[in-house]
């Protein structure tokens, strides 16, 4: 996995040598596989994915979850449940993660998955609970901080924005529609590059499904969708998971981005077969299958080797994705996935893993 010369499947498909300076040739320049680590307990699944954060933090956007953590297990207290899902909640906490700095380059805004979120979120603020609705805004509008300005400049931002949209709660009817009217007018003005950033992104919504060309339109559907729960919040939260794949995009952008951010952004999600593990998997696994491409490592853990979605799931052992991996995807949304089960650890991997530090 960790290998350097030759290189390992995390170096070939990150394209960075781990624990020191460097890079690696790609084994998929283009189309990659989602690695998926399998097993039953004990097999050291969390100690690979913890591993390979500690081998690439620092050095490109890292972002790991547990599925298994409390924060995916249900809606906070004071959250309705219609404006809240453990897809949701994990896609926030992975781009808190990947937005920030490393060596040569700068925080990661992710304007378009805000949006997306605070549209979301408005479906949950009818009771207009001012406090509440003030911190879960500012949290998501922190989405957004390149961290180019200052941070005194950065927060009067976010205030300003916060402010504009508790001011749209004003009446007494239902609030998205103003909400999302508010978050529209705030990213669209200015003339900086943040800006332009912010109106691009704004944009976006406007290909969402029925949205005819309005971006507005686009955002109320993401919201009704969502709250809709079934089939349609997971097709809401398939474009969620795009949003943040399509900012992570833009920041690779460009012949001055790409300079300063080598290799491949990594996404590591333990505990796959809980939620919201399907609910990440899933999305990335049918855009990839139909031709819209991400640039994001994925690594997951999943226990046991019998899940649904990745029924045509690529199957190599350990051994056989030492130089090559071998995979090679077919028709079928699952084959975009590389299954590599684990082996029992031995007697020395485990005393290494009970080594204290």
């Amino acid at each position: 996995m960790f290998d350097t010369e030759p290189p390992g499947l995390a170096p070939r498909l990150v394209g960075l040598l781990p624990f020191q300076e460097g890079s690696s040739p790609y084994e998929h320049a283009k189309e990659f596989p989602f690695v998926v680590f399998a097993g039953g307990r004990g097999l050291g699944k969390s100690a690979v994915l913890g591993e390979l954060r500690d081998a690439y933090l620092g050095r490109t956007p890292v972002a790991l979850i547990d599925c298994e953590e409390p924060q995916f297990a249900g809606a906070p207290p004071d959250r309705p449940r219609e404006a809240w899902s453990p897809v949701s909640q994990a896609l926030l906490t992975i781009a808190e993660q990947l937005a920030e700095p490393v060596t040569g380059a700068g925080r990661i805004p992710f304007p378009r998955l805000a949006a997306g979120l605070l549209a979301v979120a408005a479906g949950g603020w009818g009771d207009r609970d001012v406090p509440r609705i003030r911190r879960e805004t500012e949290r998501i509008l922190l989405l957004n901080d390149t961290g180019a300005w200052p941070p005194v400049l950065a927060g009067r931002w976010v205030g300003r924005v916060s402010g504009k949209v508790i001011a749209a709660m004003s009446g007494t009817g239902p609030v998205v529609e103003p909400i999302i009217e508010a978050t529209l007018e705030a990213f669209c003005e200015g003339v900086s590059p943040a800006h332009r950033r912010l109106r691009k992104a704004a944009a976006w919504y406007r290909d969402y499904p029925n949205a005819s060309g309005s971006p507005k339109l686009g955002l109320v559907l993401l919201s009704g969708h969502f709250r809709a729960c079934g089939g349609s919040r997971a097709h809401a939260e398939r474009y969620l998971v795009r949003a943040l794949l399509t900012d992570l995009d833009d920041a690779y952008t460009g012949a001055i981005q790409r300079t300063h951010r080598p290799g491949r952004p990594v996404v590591l999600i333990d505990n796959a077969q809980t939620a919201p593990g399907s609910g990440l998997v899933g999305p990335v696994l049918r855009d990839r299958a139909e031709g819209i491409a991400d640039r994001v490592a994925f690594f997951a853990g999943l226990r046991g080797q019998g899940h649904p979605a990745l029924r045509d799931a690529v199957r190599r052992t350990l051994s056989e994705v030492a130089l090559s991996s071998g995979w090679e995807p077919d028709a079928s949304i699952s084959s975009r996935a590389l299954l590599v089960p684990l082996p029992p650890l031995s007697p020395d991997d485990t005393a290494q893993e009970e080594r204290p530090g």
